[in-house]
């Protein structure tokens, strides 16, 4: 068995161990030290030989702390805990100390042994965690939790002693477009630029965050008038419009800001926020560089609008279509005086907003791009319903839809329309598609080649909204059309204008003689319906004749021709 030296073992152990050792005789002179306490305390082992402990004190401790450390040390032998030292340097820190009497065979205690552990680089990492909590790495600016935090005292305090609250989100605005040219690194630098400008704007009692990307927030916590918002407001603005120089290229910024009070914006932190970021919203959308206080009645327009959005897509994308529900609005041919076509329109009926206009929520459906879905479920919905009537006996006339612009994009949409007619059993001349002259424009001779393949199919094509746009006659002749719907615009000036009559009636007569059929829209009145009856042969479309009526009253009007 192999014999171990225990002295040089010792030796080994105090000059590979990463703690402090200390070794002190019985008087508390030092007689040996380690390595790491040169490493720790920056004295060598010739500098602290034969000095006492106390050349490491900090004077952070009062003389009761080391009495009572060297009561205990007498009384039990030993003592541990956190003591404050000072280095060679002169640098204060904080180590954790054991410090343990050693006996000889007598029983007197012949040496001390402390044994330390510094905690500075321990404790800076707790401190930059616990500042991560709080704050924003890159800016080193408050973070979002801390003005959560904040916002929950502000409110008590202002509650509790009657002041206004003000809050106001701004974001600096052109980050996008300078991470693309310049890169993340650039943009991080026009971030912390913007965020030492607002730091010199913002008071002390301010709390001033960054939320996220380049969005900032700073709360005034009392005092915060609508003159005080407003004059912050502006030199925030000026501020950071200012050039920032990337890569020798000036750059001018383009912030926007939102301001709400309370109590009279919001009641809560939440609401409040959201009040705030409403309205810088509507600073960005007026075209930046400029700041707007909290709008209620644009907030609430800015709320349905996103009730509409997301409850619209749930219709359509579920399949569920809860409260969508066609109305027909009949043509009538002015010569007979009878109903010669109608007009399928989509109604939505909302669980909480009520009846909802199609000039409303169509709009919605193109930007989010579920008209197409949209398109095809009012097709299959008029496919289904004359198909009913038919089967009832009801002699219907054609039924006109409307299609939008995206569905003239739909590579499948002729094949999928001739499908759906055919599946129900019917003749193609049953369903007319109504488009608009901006359709046509935007997809130009796709769009030509699509309408082409589809009167070939036998489908009926009606060209909407004509006298609207740039309504060039020279459409007439080069388009697939079979109708030509003319705009209600002509209508609302033939009362007080002879040369808008003249060209009304001339447009009608050109298309007639193109043998295509004519509506006029929005006849609401006698003298309309008199001087239209002149044009021959033609249809109007009207609540002088009828609304948009539900499928069962539009079949009772059918039943009584």
């Amino acid at each position: 068995m192999q014999t171990i030296n225990c002295p040089r073992l010792i030796e080994r152990v105090m000059a590979n161990t990463l703690e402090s050792i200390m070794i002190s005789d019985r008087r508390g002179r030092i007689i040996k030290v380690n390595n790491a306490f040169t490493r720790i305390t920056g004295y060598s082992e010739s500098e602290a030989l034969g000095q006492t402990p106390a050349m490491l004190r900090s004077e952070r401790h009062p003389p009761s702390f080391y009495a009572a450390m060297r009561a205990e040390i007498d009384h039990r032998g030993s003592w541990s805990g956190e003591v404050w030292n000072r280095r060679k340097t002169g640098e204060i820190y904080l180590q954790w100390l054991s410090i343990n009497a050693l006996e000889d065979e007598k029983g007197y205690v012949s040496h001390y042994v402390a044994i330390s552990h510094d905690l500075s680089e321990l404790r800076a990492r707790e401190a930059e965690v616990e500042f991560l909590a709080f704050n924003d790495p890159l800016t080193r600016l408050g973070n979002r939790q801390l003005l959560m935090n904040r916002l929950d005292q502000a409110l008590a305090s202002c509650r509790e002693k009657g002041e206004v609250l003000g809050l106001m989100v701004l974001d600096v605005g052109r980050l996008r477009p300078i991470n693309d040219h310049f890169g993340m690194r650039a943009g991080d630098e026009v971030i912390c630029t913007q965020a030492e400008r607002l730091h010199l704007l913002a008071e002390a009692s301010d709390t001033l965050v960054r939320l996220q990307g380049d969005t900032f927030a700073l709360l005034r916590h009392s005092q915060a008038s609508v003159a005080d918002m407003t004059h912050l407001a502006e030199r925030i603005i000026k501020d950071l419009s200012r050039g920032i120089t990337l890569q020798d290229k000036s750059l001018l910024m383009r912030p926007s800001l939102g301001i709400a009070l309370f109590p009279q914006d919001a009641m809560n932190k939440e609401n409040l926020i959201q009040a705030a970021e409403s309205a810088q919203m509507q600073a960005k959308s007026q075209g930046r560089k400029m700041f707007r206080f909290f709008d209620h009645g644009q907030h609430s327009e800015q709320q349905r609008q996103l009730i509409i959005e997301h409850d619209l897509g749930e219709l359509i994308i579920a399949r569920k279509h809860t409260g969508l529900e066609l109305y027909y609005q009949p043509k009538m041919c002015l010569v007979s005086q009878t109903v010669c076509g109608a007009e399928a329109l989509l109604r939505w009926q909302h669980p909480s907003l009520g009846w909802i206009s199609p000039g409303e929520f169509i709009p919605v459906a193109e930007q989010t791009h579920l008209c197409v879905r949209l398109d095809r479920w009012v097709i299959k919905q008029a496919l289904q319903q004359i198909k009913s009537w038919q089967q009832q006996g009801v002699d219907v006339p054609s039924i006109a839809v409307n299609l939008s612009a995206h569905q003239l994009d739909q590579e499948d949409f002729a094949s999928w329309l001739a499908s759906e007619v055919a599946h129900e059993g019917l003749n193609p001349s049953v369903i007319q598609l109504e488009i608009t002259e901006g359709a046509m424009i935007r997809n130009g001779e796709a769009a030509v080649a699509l309408l082409e393949q589809l009167q070939g199919q036998g489908f009926s094509i009606s060209l909407d909204d004509f006298g609207t746009g740039y309504s060039s006659l020279s459409y007439l002749d080069s388009l697939p059309l079979n109708e030509l719907k003319i705009d209600r615009s002509f209508l609302q000036r033939i009362d007080r204008d002879e040369r808008s009559l003249k060209l009304l009636r001339a447009i009608a007569g050109l298309a007639l003689s193109l043998d295509l059929q004519v509506v006029v829209e929005g006849v609401e009145t006698d003298r309309q319906v008199a001087l239209l009856s002149q044009f021959g042969h033609i249809k109007v479309q009207g609540f002088y004749f009828y609304r948009p009526l539900p499928a069962a009253e539009f079949r009772e009007l059918l039943d009584l021709q």
